[in-house]
């Protein structure tokens, strides 16, 4: 999710002289044109309005059950921080979607650059949702490797002291980036009137990439790495408990392998590692892409406009990852079901 602010692709000559002869060397034409970008936002852009839409309710409904139904337990504080994380992502993504559809409005400050001006508050919380998640996955590790310790190692107190560190880190790692960039006063040319715009020209462009890659993709390619770790592991137990609960009932014995809660709060967290691997791969496959092949990036003549294209894709599916989790509460949690009828529904459970 970058400033898509690019002027349309137009063909063009250089004119080299040596020894009094001119050669006329015509630029690279684009893989993708900017006409053909324009029609792709056609179709992706409401679509992505749509999905950013419901994932802010949804997650807005998520917070207030989450809160309702109590954090004391580590659970329930790690998942009501990342619906937090969640809501406030998909906010900045559905500014991205306003931004591409009205790039040339009349409006004092350019819709390209009110979206790089809150991307920083973006970076900032898909960051923490990647971090909250790993949480997560290492929360329920542990309750399988040390289930007797568990309880002691990830306290409500814990867990803030470790959210609270991820935020120290994501703004220490961020400012620097949004230190490098500073905006300017000017007249636009389609309507005359003074806006204002980022001033690129005062951009120090190594300490906004290095900025970027330490609070952004460092970030998002260990949790990836971790959920996809984690997912593995916790699929390869689940199975092992289940096979032992079937023996032990042939024998009439009784195991203790795994309680009912605890497997299906593990089913739970498969289910978020799974989403979140499905939404964040795209952007990662781009990530390692770029660091081993430097001229995928925005500014590049034949590849720029695809770049911005990929950027669309990769944030739609973080967009849907970060909506769908509302799902798997309803069909995983059943307090997670009452605590919402009592809220919304004006319902509640007496026995």
């Amino acid at each position: 999710m970058e400033r898509s602010d690019i002027d349309e692709t137009k063909s063009s000559r250089i004119n080299y002289s040596a020894e009094n002869q001119t050669t006329m060397i015509p630029t690279v034409l684009p893989l993708m044109t900017y006409n053909d970008f324009l029609r792709f936002l056609q179709f992706m852009s409401p679509l992505q309005i749509a999905i950013c839409t419901f994932g802010i309710f949804s997650n807005i409904i998520n917070i207030l059950v989450f809160y309702k139904m109590g954090l004391s337990s580590a659970s329930n504080i790690n998942l009501f921080l990342l619906a937090i994380a969640d809501a406030f992502s998909i906010s900045g993504i559905l500014l991205i979607s306003f931004q591409d559809i009205y790039e040339d409005s009349h409006l004092p400050m350019k819709m390209g650059d009110v979206a790089l001006l809150t991307s920083h508050a973006f970076y900032f919380f898909s960051a923490m949702c990647s971090w909250i998640t790993t949480v997560i996955s290492m929360e329920r590790a542990c309750c399988i490797i040390y289930p007797m310790k568990v309880k002691q190692i990830f306290t409500p107190r814990n867990i803030c002291a470790m959210i609270t560190g991820m935020v120290i880190y994501q703004i220490a790692t961020g400012l620097p980036k949004s230190l490098a960039t500073g905006l300017t006063r000017t007249i636009s040319p389609l309507t005359n009137k003074t806006i204002t715009i980022f001033d690129f020209t005062k951009l120090d462009l190594y300490l906004y990439t290095t900025s970027q890659f330490i609070s952004f993709s460092v970030p998002n390619l260990i949790s990836f790495i971790i959920a996809l770790v984690a997912t593995i592991f916790f699929i390869v137990n689940f199975k092992q408990s289940r096979q032992l609960r079937k023996t032990m009932s042939g024998s009439g014995e009784k195991s203790d392998k795994m309680s009912d809660k605890d497997a299906r709060l593990i089913r739970l967290v498969i289910l978020i590692c799974i989403i979140y691997i499905i939404g964040t791969a795209p952007n990662t496959g781009v990530f390692l892409v770029q660091a081993t092949y430097q001229p995928l990036n925005r500014a590049d003549p034949y590849l720029g406009i695809f770049y911005r294209a990929l950027n669309v894709i990769t944030n739609l599916f973080q967009a849907a990852a970060s909506s769908v989790n509302i799902f798997v509460y309803f069909g995983m949690g059943s307090k997670f079901k009452e605590t919402f009828k009592e809220i919304f529904l004006c319902k509640s459970n007496e026995n």
